[in-house]
């Protein structure tokens, strides 16, 4: 089409510029560009893999949403649950410490701790007993004040197996018939004989 008016041509270039400014506008409206993932996102794309039992996956991304929100503990609880359940102690114990560093108050970390805390030391007892050896130099002092605590925190009775204190009280009761019988006078301990002997008699 020629329009011979320079009117029309303008009002002609004027509309198509128009019409391709708001085609412009109207892809900028319909094509966001799209938000980088958050805490939030990170979360809920762990809870996924937790629900699916993809364990690793969803470690990974509770790492990576603690990441994003460093003084959140969500990340981090979640973590200690998971690894108490596969029965990983010691990546449970780091876990809930930094649950409570962000929560002091925090029941569910502080229980996974204790739990925990006591699964290491009942493995490394083992451990120990298994190997057949002593004690290194030190070890002794720590186990005595590891004792000491523990009594005062759990009653004394409980610290000792039913099987144990039978021993020991066995192992009183020899040492104390044994120590009763070398304390006796030296005539009660021998043999007695013929009266007439004593005396020197035929």
């Amino acid at each position: 089409m020629t329009f011979d008016n320079p009117c029309q041509r303008f009002r002609c270039t004027g509309m198509a510029g128009g019409l391709a400014l708001l085609l412009a506008l109207a892809g900028c409206a319909t094509l966001p560009e799209p938000a980088p993932p958050d805490h939030r996102d990170a979360m809920a794309v762990a809870r996924e893999h937790l629900a699916a039992g993809q364990a690793r996956e969803a470690v990974a991304a509770l790492e990576r949403a603690a990441a994003m929100e460093p003084a959140s503990k969500e990340p981090w609880l979640e973590i200690a649950r998971l690894r108490t359940t596969q029965g990983r102690h010691i990546d449970a114990l780091a876990a809930a410490e930094q649950v409570l560093r962000r929560d002091p108050t925090d029941q569910v970390a502080y229980e996974i701790t204790v739990d925990s805390g006591l699964q290491v030391a009942l493995q490394t007892m083992k451990r120990l007993r298994a190997a057949g050896q002593a004690p290194a130099e030190g070890h002794e002092e720590q186990a005595a004040a590891i004792a000491a605590l523990m009594a005062e925190v759990f009653e004394p009775e409980l610290l000792i197996s039913a099987e144990t204190r039978t021993r020991l009280a066995r192992e009183a009761v020899e040492n104390y018939k044994a120590n009763r019988v070398e304390r006796l006078p030296e005539a009660q301990t021998k043999p007695k004989g013929d009266p007439l002997d004593l005396l020197g008699g035929d």
